[in-house]
């Protein structure tokens, strides 16, 4: 068999990878053109549907929907602060487990995971 760049030519093969290149090439530009004007389709998609209803008054947050979103604003900053102190703690909040010679369970392993954690012998 013989390897020269004679037998890419003769096979038109110079044609064939610019065909493909620009296949590939126009491929990507049509997906980089979608995204980029998807914001326009979706609010174009957004009007034509709101076309067909009527427009709502907005109504007075009641009593309890205020309530209920104070109730979310209290989780999440709860939720803030003990990823901030459980971050802070360091090496006291590590979970370990107590590695012994001898095979166990999986099952006993994770009683003695949840005991260490906690600081007591028993699960």
């Amino acid at each position: 068999m013989h390897m020269s760049w004679q037998n890419v030519l003769d096979g038109n093969g110079i044609s064939i990878t610019l065909t493909g290149m620009l296949i590939v090439f126009s491929g990507l530009l049509l997906i980089s053109f979608f995204i980029a004007r998807l914001p326009d389709i979706l609010r174009v998609f957004d009007r034509l549907a709101a076309l067909g209803k009527p427009r709502e008054q907005p109504a007075m947050a009641t009593t309890e929907e205020v309530q209920d979103d104070e109730a979310a604003i209290m989780a999440a900053i709860g939720l803030v602060l003990h990823m901030e102190l459980e971050r802070s703690a360091g090496d006291l909040q590590k979970i370990t487990i107590d590695r012994s010679k001898q095979p166990q369970s999986t099952w006993t392993s994770a009683g003695k995971m949840r005991s260490l954690s906690q600081g007591s012998l028993h699960a």
